[in-house]
């Protein structure tokens, strides 16, 4: 299937699987060049939409392939992902917060059919992207202190956000801040806004500084009375939008399904780089090898991160599955919790393993920064510090010997 803009047009997010693996092989030429700047993948950015593959961003009645359960595409979806990540991960990190985000806005209630308009001719015809500027350092899990104050013609929104992926390239932010008058979220001050970021009092700190995904892009912004207009503001709940609390608690398992498969992409992108580089770089151990792809501990040891990769692909599709027979059918949401936990573990097992012994068989001129083969572990390990690796396993494990479930909220 050829895809020339929009010209040849997709009928499901599984069409679009051939363009994401096309998309890998280019992102991964300039890879190392972006983590080494850390600079947003701009160009990227804009191939994804010149492929046709933002097709999956817009609900089908939009004229798009996406669906408004985010369950029902995430199989195809999470192949996406992978192979995005695989070429280059913040890509793929900023692509997916994207897309759930414009999915979302354009299937629900919350915002004016007015604004809706406005935001699909942006997104579609003018490469406006979202980000999530969410996080806010409390120690509690979907606790707010970003102030909403109701004023003529809209609200005004007071506060900061110490996390936002893809904030340096995007237009909008939409996120969850706390309605005056109401002492937290948990007790009923939930509010959500959209906010366009270069509007007055939006500050974008710029700093983004860590040791992995260093070009997602994901910055502190700041917001001093941003005027917020009505129609871009909601109360969530009682088919008013999507809540965001409600939504993370419903959509976990595909939420982190389809982190997962970012981070398998990050293994098998390093196992990719690392073939490359023994077949092209690295003097053979032996005279009698015309190169050291021919060395057997090497054929043995890439073939072990193939399997462990291999072994972990399989359980994200059955972890997918699973969520997409819950979903049309019912039955136990402890089983899918506990795929998807299984899966994670798994993914992450395979591709720390793969991305962290890189060096081991190329050699030490690998580890010159000019190559950045370390990025694979620095983000791989820095995307799983998300939630607790631990955690899962116990989980796991408890469910296995007792039989006592996940919470159903279980999200990090």
């Amino acid at each position: 299937m050829t895809f020339i803009g929009r010209v040849s047009r997709p009928s499901s997010v599984a069409d679009l699987i051939p363009v994401a693996k096309a998309l890998r092989r280019e992102f991964e030429e300039s890879a190392a060049e972006l983590d080494a700047t850390g600079a947003y993948p701009t160009r990227n950015m804009e191939r994804i939409v010149e492929s046709g593959l933002d097709a999956m961003c817009f609900p089908r009645e939009w004229d798009g392939v996406g669906s408004p359960n985010p369950h029902e595409d995430i199989e195809a979806a999470a192949e996406i992902l992978m192979h995005l990540s695989a070429g280059e991960s913040s890509t793929a990190q900023i692509f997916l917060v994207h897309r759930n985000l414009v999915l979302g806005l354009l299937s629900g209630n919350g915002i004016s059919d007015e604004y809706k308009q406005r935001i699909y001719r942006e997104v579609r015809y003018e490469g406006a992207r979202f980000c999530s500027p969410a996080s806010e350092p409390t120690k509690k899990r979907f606790s707010f202190r970003t102030a909403c104050t109701p004023v003529d013609g809209g609200v005004l929104i007071n506060g900061k956000k110490y996390f936002a992926t893809g904030c340096e390239g995007a237009r909008y932010g939409w996120m969850p801040v706390l309605l005056d008058g109401y002492p937290s979220v948990e007790e009923g001050g939930l509010y959500n806004v959209v906010v366009r970021l270069d509007a007055p009092g939006v500050t974008l700190n710029h700093d983004w500084d860590n040791m992995g995904q260093r070009a997602t892009g994901s910055g502190s912004v700041t917001f001093k009375d941003v005027f917020v207009p009505d129609g871009m503001h909601w109360m969530p709940g009682s088919g008013t939008g999507r809540d965001y609390v409600s939504t993370q608690n419903v959509n976990g398992p595909a939420s982190q399904i389809a982190m997962s498969a970012i981070i398998l992409g990050m293994g098998m992108g390093a196992l990719d780089a690392m073939c490359a580089y023994v077949r092209d770089r690295v003097r053979p151990s032996d005279p009698e090898w015309k190169s050291q792809a021919e060395n057997p501990l090497i054929q043995y040891h890439v073939g072990r991160y193939s399997a462990m990769l291999a072994a972990a692909h399989a359980a994200l599709r059955e972890a997918a599955r699973s969520l997409v027979e819950f979903s049309n059918n019912g039955g136990s949401r402890a089983e899918v919790s506990v795929k998807m936990m299984q899966a994670k573990v798994s993914i992450l097992d395979a591709v720390l393993t793969t991305a962290g012994e890189v060096h081991r068989h190329c050699g030490g001129m690998s580890t010159s920064n000019s190559f950045r083969l370390d990025r694979f572990w620095r983000n791989a390990r820095t995307l799983s510090t998300h939630d607790s690796q631990d955690i899962k396993l116990q989980q796991i494990g408890r469910y296995a010997l007792s039989g006592i479930e996940p919470p159903t909220d279980y999200v990090t």
